[in-house]
């Protein structure tokens, strides 16, 4: 499967998760280093334009797509015990004590999630710890050619 991370230009080739670490995200609680993908550059754009506001969004941004062999992505998991919170804004705690978890148990390298922009589609949650990172393959790194109007 191909997935998609935009990231200022200095950060494109960090997939430590140190950012996530600090921060935390829909996902994670602070402490925990997680990388975050979509499914497609157009949810990927989405998901960053949410974060900023307007007249305000880098101008050094990229993105990188890489592929994951999809059987290191685990589509299938029971999200009944967070469903309610997927979407509050500011993210719910138990979604970043979901996410925390999955990464510490160290079992999957990637799971698939429904973005709370756009539920219909995935965004992939990565252990960038896990044994099987030496399986992804980065094929393209390139500044993120955003329309003016888009980012106005």
């Amino acid at each position: 499967m191909r997935l998609y991370r935009i990231a200022k230009q200095r950060y494109i080739e960090d997939f430590s998760g140190e950012g996530a670490k600090l921060y935390g995200g829909r996902w994670n609680k602070r402490g925990t280093h997680l990388l975050y993908f979509s499914s497609s550059l157009s949810l990927c754009v989405l998901e960053i334009l949410v974060h900023f506001n307007q007249g305000y969004t880098p101008t050094d941004l990229y993105f990188v797509e890489i592929e994951v062999p999809d059987r290191l992505i685990n589509f299938k998991v029971d999200l009944s015990e967070v469903k309610a919170y997927l979407r509050d804004n500011p993210p719910h705690f138990s979604t970043q004590q979901f996410g925390s978890n999955w990464v510490n148990k160290n079992d999957d390298f990637a799971l698939a999630l429904p973005s709370a922009v756009l539920p219909i589609e995935d965004n992939v949650i990565i252990n960038p710890n896990h044994k099987n990172w030496s399986k992804v393959k980065v094929l393209k790194t390139e500044p993120l050619n955003l329309d003016a109007r888009v980012i106005v």
